[in-house]
């Protein structure tokens, strides 16, 4: 039981440190009119995390040249951080260019195959032409042979001659 009484007593007299010591700082902190309550959520925050480390790491002082250390890297993080975005945004710019490019080249294309659409003879009407056409074609050829025929039986020179006597009459 001693060695559980002692380590209560132990306990206890630094729990009253403790208190002390907040007691101390309170009245610190109240003397620079800070009140920890009206504190921003960002302070609150960074005083959390700095007694959070202190608890972690056991260290009861921080050296003021580690504090600056470690601003110095976060900085650097951050500068690094800023310098590997100027290039990804021109790449991102460059992108939204290509993209509204390509989106006119789309709209272009876009109104030109609804125009031909627009513009193509249906498949039966276009059947329909065809067969038009083939019985014009046959049509035409079949007076051609009929011509043909008669272009035998006709003579040229009687032809001729009557050309020359209805224009002889005319004349007188």
């Amino acid at each position: 039981m001693d060695k559980d009484t002692s380590r209560v007593f132990t306990l206890n007299k630094t729990l009253e440190e403790i208190r002390l010591l907040n007691a101390k700082n309170d009245k610190l902190l109240k003397d620079f009119g800070i009140d920890i309550a009206n504190l921003s959520d960002a302070a609150q925050e960074a005083l959390d995390n700095y007694a959070k480390i202190r608890q972690l790491t056991g260290l009861v002082q921080l050296d003021h040249s580690f504090v600056d250390e470690y601003c110095y890297q976060e900085q650097a993080k951050r500068l690094e951080a800023r310098l590997q975005a100027i290039p990804l945004k021109a790449s991102i710019k460059q992108l939204k260019e290509d993209i509204k490019r390509e989106e006119h080249e789309l709209a272009k294309l876009e109104s030109f195959v609804t125009e031909t659409q627009s513009q193509l003879i249906p498949t039966d009407a276009m059947e329909k032409m065809r067969v038009t056409r083939e019985k014009r074609i046959e049509m035409l050829r079949n007076k051609q042979k009929t011509l043909m025929g008669k272009g035998d039986t006709i003579k040229l020179d009687d032809l001729i001659a009557k050309v020359n006597s209805l224009e002889a009459e005319e004349n007188a």
